[in-house]
């Protein structure tokens, strides 16, 4: 009985693991939204939306675009408990001969 609970509690994990990690991807994705601006182009090129109404559109997806992308910029952080323990110094020198 033991067994059994455990293996079905870890293919329930592995499971919720594999959606957690799908659902993360999608997030990080910002082909949707690019998809969503694309249509609201077309819709403006065609006469059904007005140019106000497609730049409340295009101010909202650029806005989510920018959400997404944001942590993936490399900002460098650093926490009180980071320490720097050195400093590599590389000078050029363009009369030395190599």
């Amino acid at each position: 009985m033991f067994i059994l609970d455990s293996l079905l509690i870890g293919g329930l994990r592995f499971v919720l693991d594999k959606v957690a990690a799908a659902a993360e991807a999608e997030a990080q994705d910002d082909s949707a939204l690019r998809d969503q601006l694309l249509e609201a182009q077309m819709r403006l090129e065609l006469g059904e939306i007005s140019e106000d109404e497609f730049a409340a559109i295009e101010r909202d997806i650029l806005a989510a675009i920018r959400e997404i992308r944001r942590p993936n910029q490399g900002v460098l952080t650093m926490s009180p408990k980071d320490k720097i323990t050195g400093v590599e110094i590389e000078t050029f020198d363009s009369d030395r001969e190599t």
